[in-house]
């Protein structure tokens, strides 16, 4: 895979989507699939830049060329790191993982006002009515009925699609993947990430997130804290996953995201992310 001219375009008609969209103040929900995907393409985008950016310069000269890419499926959460068909290192986020962030913060934002519990509402809808290869469902109609709007959607968002991405990044730094033809330039070409690559980065997948360790969500904690945000956006995406995985035990839902699948339970994940966010604040 390639990036020239797919990131450009990406951001470009992202730009285009937020002038379409900028005379009035839309809700996720309000805006055509097309230009919400564009516009948290964007947001992913901007994410990475800045967390590439911080890195000590050694990881930087090391991961050079380092890049996020965007797989298609409307269907599966997933975040993985992988190695392109050129041997450089990327990052793939599914747009049904951006979805999901950007449904569940708002959810988040709404909790914040209302002292409720739609984050967990909503991963008990999608255990109940999520059909796999169907694109993510959005909150059912009323789902927000008689409540105050959340004010702090775009802030959550961005907490967690740093988190999503920090999280990867976190692995290379470890050395749990290691690409054997980073390059900081790129040829035009294909700018799609291809089912051969994807079956590859699955496959790879297998070896890599058994691993696993706490140590993981701090890095990746102190990293989204070092960038200016919070962990509360990380901390209302694994609250999903872990209703979720509660909701297993009853409605043995057939939805599996792959993100979940790989990644361990997230209660712990929780207790990690709030120890590192703890310890920072104590420095």
């Amino acid at each position: 895979m390639r990036r020239v001219g797919v990131l450009a375009r990406v951001l470009g008609l992202a730009s285009l989507a937020m002038a379409i969209v900028a005379p009035r103040t839309a809700r996720a929900d309000d805006v055509a699939p097309e230009l919400e995907t564009l516009d948290l393409h964007q947001k992913a985008q901007a994410e990475a830049k800045k967390l590439i950016s911080t890195l000590p310069a050694n990881d930087q000269r090391r991961l050079t060329g380092l890049y996020v890419a965007f797989d298609a499926s409307p269907s599966d959460p997933s975040a993985m790191v992988a190695c392109d068909d050129d041997g450089d290192y990327v990052i793939v986020i599914t747009d049904a993982m951006l979805r999901l962030a950007s449904i569940v913060a708002r959810a988040q934002s709404y909790d914040e006002a209302n002292a409720s519990h739609s984050v967990e509402d909503y991963a008990g809808f999608i255990a109940r009515s999520q059909l796999p290869a169907r694109r993510l469902l959005p909150p059912p109609p009323g789902f927000y009925t008689a409540q105050k709007p959340g004010t702090n959607h775009e802030t959550r968002l961005r907490e967690a699609l740093s988190f999503v991405v920090a999280g990867e990044l976190t692995r290379f730094r470890a050395g749990d993947l290691v690409c054997p033809h980073p390059t900081a330039t790129h040829e035009n070409g294909d700018d799609e990430w291809t089912a051969s690559e994807q079956r590859r980065a699955l496959e790879r997948a297998a070896s890599i997130y058994p691993a696993h360790a706490p140590e993981r969500d701090i890095e990746a904690t102190t990293r989204v804290l070092e960038g200016g945000h919070s962990e509360q956006g990380a901390l209302g995406l694994l609250r999903f996953f872990a209703q979720l995985e509660l909701e297993r035990s009853v409605h043995a839902p057939r939805f599996f995201s792959t993100y979940w699948v790989q990644h361990p339970a997230s209660v712990p994940r929780i207790a990690a992310v709030k120890t590192a966010a703890k310890d920072h604040r104590s420095e």
